[in-house]
C-alpha cells in the first residue's frame, strides 16, 4: 500500500512540475534560436564585407601575346607587361669575315614592354625597349661604329574611342607607329614568313617607325551603320619624321612626312565562309626629301638581303643620292582567310621627284604572293592556331623587286661611278637590278605564342657588284675574292644563293 501511495505522489509531483520544465525548455530553445540568428547575421555581414573587399581588389588577367594585366576594380588604373622574344641561328651562304656568318645565334627581337593606363585607359603611356642586337636597335650596331637609342616606343595613346566610337586613338611621342601593309608579312610573332618584303623593308618605310610625330588610328570599326556587312580593320593617318630621326630626335626640317593606310573587311559579318575572310588594304607614304636635313627617310634606293648578322647590298644608289622633292610609296594588298589557310598578295611602287641635285629617273616596283597553312594540330588535320600547342604551320612566298636609277642619257651621269649631290658616290656598277626571293617555312608551336621553326630563303639577282668584299665575291658567285673588278668576273654578273634560319620565338 505504501508503495502505491509513493508512486502516486511522485506522479503527482511530476505532473505539477511539467509546465515549469516545459517553460524552461522553451526559453532555452528561444535563446538558442536567437543566438543562431545573431550568428547568421554576423556571417552575412562578414560575407558582405569580404565581397566588398574582394570587389575592391585589383583583378589579374593574362592573354597569350598580350601579356599580364593588373586592373583596378573601378578601372581607374591598370598596368600591363609583355615581352616579345625571337632568337635565330643564321646559316648564310658565302664567305665569312666579310659580312656572312654561320651557326651564330642572333637576338632578332628582345623587346620588353610596359603599358600604364588611367581613367579606364583613356590615357595610356606605352614604354617599349628594343634590346636586340646586330644593329637592329641595340645601343651599338653590329660593327660598333654607330650608337643609337634602345627605345622601341615611348608614346602617349589617347583612346578617344572610349568617349565616342567615331573618334580615333591618338598616338604621339617618340617612335610612334604607322601602317603600310599587313599582306607583306602577316604577323612576325605568329606568321610563317621570316621578314618583311625586301622592297619596303629596305627602302625607307620599313616598320613605319617615326622618330617623333603623331598618328591617328580607327581600329575595328563596324560598317553596318552604312549598310556594309563588314568592318574597318584599321584606318591610319600619320605625320612626322617617318623612317628618320632616332627616338625623339629632330631631323631639323619643316618638311614633314605623311602616311595613310586603310584595311577594310567588307564581308566579315556574313556567314559565307568563302568571302567573310577577305581583306583589302591600301597604304600610301609621302616622304619629303630634304637634303638640308640631318636625316632623310627617302634619301637613297637600296636593297639588301635578309639576315641581320651580315646583309649583302644588292642595289644601292648611295647615301643622299636622291635629290630634294616628293617621294611616294604606294602599297595595295589583299588577304584572304578561310579556315586554316591564309593567302597574302601585295605590291609596292615607289617614285622620287627631284627638284634638283640628282636628275634622272628613280623608281622601284615589287610584288609578293604568300601562303600560310595550319596543317595539323591535336584537333586533327587542317586545324590549329598560334594559341594551340602542337600546331604545325607551313608557309611559302615569292617576291620580285625591280629597281632602277637613271644614268647616262641626257643626264651626263656615268652608271659605273655616279656622284650624287654632296659628293657621295653611288655604290652600284649598274643602274637597274631584278631580284627574286623564294621562301619556304615550317613552324611548330610548343605552347601558346611559343614556336620553333625553320626558314629557307633562295635569292636570285640579275646583277651583283663584283668588287673586293662586295656581293658577287662574298656570295661565291665570283671565284676570285681579292681582285679588282677589272680582272674579276664581268660587271653586272648575276647569281643565286641560299640562306637558312633556325628560330625560336615567344611573345608573353
Amino acid at each position: 500500500m505504501k508503495k502505491r501511495f509513493l508512486g502516486l505522489g511522485m506522479l503527482s509531483a511530476f505532473l505539477l512540475a511539467a509546465p515549469v520544465l516545459a517553460q524552461n525548455v522553451d526559453q532555452k530553445i528561444q535563446a538558442l534560436e536567437q543566438e543562431l540568428m545573431q550568428l547568421k547575421e554576423q556571417q552575412i555581414e562578414l560575407k558582405k564585407e569580404a565581397t566588398e573587399a574582394a570587389a575592391a581588389m585589383p583583378s589579374f588577367g593574362y592573354r597569350p601575346g598580350n601579356g599580364l594585366e593588373i586592373e583596378a576594380a573601378d578601372k581607374s588604373w591598370s598596368f600591363r607587361a609583355t615581352i616579345e622574344t625571337y632568337y635565330r641561328m643564321l646559316f648564310e651562304e658565302g664567305r665569312d669575315q666579310v659580312g656572312r656568318t654561320n651557326g651564330e645565334i642572333m637576338g632578332r627581337r628582345f623587346r620588353p614592354g610596359f603599358f600604364y593606363c588611367l581613367n579606364n585607359c583613356l590615357w595610356e603611356l606605352e614604354a617599349t625597349l628594343d634590346m636586340d642586337g646586330f644593329g637592329t636597335g641595340n645601343a651599338k650596331n653590329a660593327t660598333g661604329d654607330d650608337v643609337g637609342s634602345i627605345l622601341q616606343r615611348g608614346a602617349l595613346n589617347i583612346h578617344l574611342e572610349n568617349l565616342n566610337p567615331f573618334l580615333p586613338t591618338v598616338q604621339l611621342g617618340m617612335e610612334v607607329q604607322n601602317s603600310m601593309s599587313t599582306a607583306r608579312q602577316g604577323s612576325s610573332a605568329t606568321g610563317s614568313q621570316a621578314e618583311y618584303d625586301l622592297h619596303t623593308r629596305n627602302n625607307g618605310f620599313n616598320t613605319g617607325r617615326t622618330g617623333n610625330g603623331i598618328s591617328l588610328f580607327w581600329d575595328d570599326r563596324s560598317l553596318s551603320g552604312i549598310g556594309i556587312p563588314g568592318r574597318i580593320s584599321r584606318l591610319n593617318l600619320g605625320m612626322g619624321n617617318i623612317a628618320e630621326g632616332d627616338d625623339g630626335l629632330s631631323s631639323f626640317t619643316d618638311r614633314k612626312d605623311f602616311n595613310a593606310y586603310l584595311n577594310i573587311q567588307p564581308f566579315s559579318q556574313l556567314k559565307n565562309m568563302w568571302i567573310r575572310g577577305l581583306s583589302f588594304e591600301m597604304g600610301a607614304w609621302f616622304c619629303n626629301a630634304d637634303n638640308r636635313a640631318i636625316e632623310n627617310g627617302c634619301n637613297r634606293y637600296r636593297i639588301q638581303d635578309h639576315g641581320d648578322g651580315g646583309r649583302q647590298a644588292l642595289f644601292d644608289s648611295g647615301a643622299d643620292s636622291i635629290g630634294d622633292g616628293l617621294h611616294i610609296g604606294l602599297t595595295p594588298g589583299i588577304i584572304w582567310n578561310i579556315g586554316p589557310y591564309t593567302l597574302r598578295a601585295m605590291a609596292h611602287r615607289q617614285r622620287s621627284e627631284d627638284r634638283g641635285g640628282t636628275p634622272g629617273r628613280k623608281k622601284g616596283d615589287s610584288w609578293l604572293i604568300g601562303h600560310d597553312l595550319f596543317l595539323w594540330s591535336p584537333k586533327g588535320f587542317l586545324t590549329g592556331s598560334a594559341n594551340t600547342a602542337g600546331s604545325i604551320l607551313i608557309g611559302t612566298h615569292f617576291e620580285r623587286v625591280d629597281m632602277e636609277v637613271g644614268c647616262n642619257g641626257n643626264t651626263g651621269i656615268s652608271c659605273a661611278s655616279v656622284v650624287a649631290a654632296g659628293g657621295n658616290a653611288m655604290l652600284n656598277q649598274f643602274h637597274r637590278n631584278r631580284i627574286l626571293l623564294r621562301e619556304v617555312d615550317l613552324w611548330y608551336f610548343l605552347a601558346p605564342r611559343m614556336s620553333v621553326g625553320v626558314n629557307w630563303l633562295w635569292y636570285d639577282a640579275s646583277n651583283l657588284r663584283n668588287g673586293p668584299n662586295q656581293a658577287a665575291h662574298n656570295l661565291g658567285v665570283c671565284d676570285t675574292p681579292n681582285v679588282t673588278p677589272a680582272t674579276g668576273c664581268r660587271n653586272g654578273k648575276g647569281g643565286d644563293w641560299h640562306t637558312l634560319f633556325l628560330n625560336w620565338r615567344y611573345t608573353f
